[in-house]
């Protein structure tokens, strides 16, 4: 197929820092930034990113507002952290920021999907979205949590929802909060296939997906690839994979018109 007219978005990759050392308890963040993801992770056809502001740098969205505002080869957006004494959102909106991002993962430590009404809010204020990086075991309540968030407000979930792709019983809860209409998924592959590189054991949750939420799917690389074992994902196999196992429509609009119409590109 050919995507000449069509510009396709990275909608999960992060920027770090040549300069500076940034370390937590979990990894040692790769000294690349918005130069080397472009000439690592980008092809012709892709013309826009969302840069996802990365749980190491916790609420301190400085760098994201750098990148967003100091650049002139890619369209970008942002996805920001904040919490609850967070200010000047509005300087984020202006500068690209399109959403908020709240951690509740078990393996990193965090489970904050009790703060996602009241953050929730605060982003209603400026027009965004949420994202979250949670896990299976979360699904039921954050359904629960839905009904607390602003009306209309869409709700994306990082990493398939870190849903094992041959589980079943965690692909229908996935589908059960996909069927609320309030909730997007990111095919973003690497956290959750066990075949990085041709990823043949997501086609069955894939095609489940594009098929059934056609207009709520979005991809993205989750460039530079932290807490990931060598050899680094490519991102040219991730597109190899889904123009394999997605229809043209499907491939164009988790790739292209959904980013587009979400971050407001």
């Amino acid at each position: 197929m050919s995507n000449s007219n069509v510009i396709l978005c990275d909608s999960h990759m992060h920027v770090f820092s040549h300069h500076e050392v940034i370390q937590s308890s979990n990894y040692v963040a790769p000294a690349k930034d918005l130069s080397d993801f472009i000439l690592e992770a980008t092809t012709e056809d892709i013309g826009r990113a969302v840069v996802v502001q990365a749980s190491i740098d916790g609420t301190n969205n400085s760098r994201l507002l750098e990148t967003l505002l100091h650049h002139d080869q890619l369209m970008l957006r942002g996805v920001a952290m904040i919490d609850e004494h967070s200010k000047d959102l509005e300087i984020l909106a202006n500068a690209g920021v399109r959403a908020l991002r709240i951690q509740d993962r078990t393996r990193l430590g965090i489970n904050d999907l009790e703060r996602i009404p009241q953050l929730a809010a605060m982003g209603a204020e400026v027009d965004w979205h949420v994202e979250i990086n949670t896990e299976p075991a979360r699904y039921e309540r954050l359904k629960q949590l839905l009904n607390e968030l602003p009306a209309g407000q869409a709700v994306v979930l990082d990493h398939f929802g870190h849903c094992a792709p041959l589980n079943l019983e965690q692909r229908h809860q996935l589908c059960r909060l996909l069927d609320t209409g309030r909730v997007w998924i990111k095919l973003a592959p690497t956290r959750v296939s066990q075949h990085v590189g041709n990823y043949k054991d997501l086609t069955a949750i894939v095609q489940t997906l594009a098929a059934g939420y056609t207009e709520r799917c979005l991809w993205g690389s989750d460039w530079p690839h932290v807490m990931t074992a060598d050899p680094l994902p490519k991102t040219t196999d991730m597109l190899a994979f889904y123009k394999n196992v997605l229809t043209t429509e499907q491939f164009a609009a988790c790739f292209s018109h959904n980013p587009a119409k979400l971050y407001k590109f």
